[in-house]
């Protein structure tokens, strides 16, 4: 008769025999490749947490609440710091303010973007060089710009004003930032000239995995060089697009820098935004609840948008 499984035996010197157990060797503890993500996202979460999440959701709080920075007290007030906010003329004139320098910038931005990553799309030789000093506005400090560009746009020294009579453009100096409706453009240009390397990058990379021969049987159907680009570029851009459309807005719309060490937000109030409203109203009012308020209707306003403009990009590619 044959030993159970796992066992041995053999006969000793008094005919017993002797058993020995066999025993598996134990078995190391082994995580999944889902668990393993988990494992490699928690940093994230934590620092998401602690620096986003947390911050957000005491600025939701606090913009129930009235508090000034010398008081360590807060008082619920419930909604009357939003009455404030939508009671006051300033409020609604940096939301429209806002509207106008995050359309131009990103509409601007996304129309250079696409020309410069068509043409660095192009096979030329050397064109890696242009396409490396083109990142160097996005890696130039935005302070370092704001200072260059108050200086370019002096209307007594300035190299803007001096090249634009030299040419012939203007008549007389232009006091770029004592006119409000210069001033924003200044300030959008500024915005412009920064941030759309952003989206020659993205553009450029989608631009690289379009296939080749789609364009040469478009060449042997006779198709033109504008038709190539609507029928084929344009619509292999889309999807980039889309997400760089949202990205921009978001960025632009919450922008605090630009605006602020170029113009302060005036001349007056004409290049205020929100984010600079709701920074004026915590140091200058000393309106910790305003401030929150006005954030929370600043997030309200980018997560309605962006949902909004998702939907309607999901629906024309349905």
């Amino acid at each position: 008769m044959s030993a159970p499984y796992g066992r041995h035996g053999h006969a000793g010197s008094g005919g017993a025999v002797a058993l020995t157990v066999f025993v598996p060797p134990p078995r190391r503890w082994r995580l999944s490749d889902r668990q393993v993500g988990v494992l490699f996202m928690v940093p994230f979460i934590l620092v998401a947490a602690a620096f986003i999440l947390w911050p957000v959701l005491e600025a939701v709080r606090l913009a129930f609440y009235s508090k000034s920075p010398f008081r360590p007290t807060m008082t619920y007030v419930g909604l009357d710091n939003f009455r404030y906010l939508f009671g006051d003329p300033v409020f609604w004139a940096a939301l429209r303010q806002a509207v106008v320098w995050t359309l131009s910038s990103t509409i601007l931005q996304s129309i250079l973007g696409v020309g410069l990553a068509l043409l660095l799309h192009q096979a030329i030789r050397g064109i890696n060089v242009f396409r490396g000093l083109l990142l160097f506005p996005y890696m130039v400090p935005t302070v370092v710009i704001a200072l260059i560009w108050r200086w370019m746009f002096n209307p007594e020294f300035g190299i803007i004003n001096a090249t634009l009579l030299r040419f012939g453009v203007i008549e007389k100096n232009i006091y770029w930032f004592s006119e409000p409706t210069w001033a924003m453009a200044s300030v959008i240009l500024l915005n412009v000239w920064k941030f759309t390397p952003f989206v020659v990058i993205c553009v450029l990379a989608r631009l690289q995995m379009i296939p080749v021969d789609l364009y040469d049987a478009a060449r042997v159907d006779g198709a033109s060089a504008w038709q190539r680009f609507r029928d084929i570029t344009l619509p292999q851009l889309k999807a980039v697009l889309s997400v760089v459309v949202v990205f921009r807005t978001i960025w632009t719309f919450n922008k605090f820098e630009e605006i602020y060490l170029l113009t302060r937000g005036g001349p007056g109030t004409s290049t205020f935004n929100l984010a600079v409203y709701g920074f004026e109203q915590a140091t200058a009012n000393l309106k910790l609840g305003v401030a929150a308020a006005t954030g929370v209707v600043m997030l309200a306003l980018l997560f309605t948008g962006s949902a909004l403009y998702l939907r309607l990009i999901g629906r024309q590619e349905e």
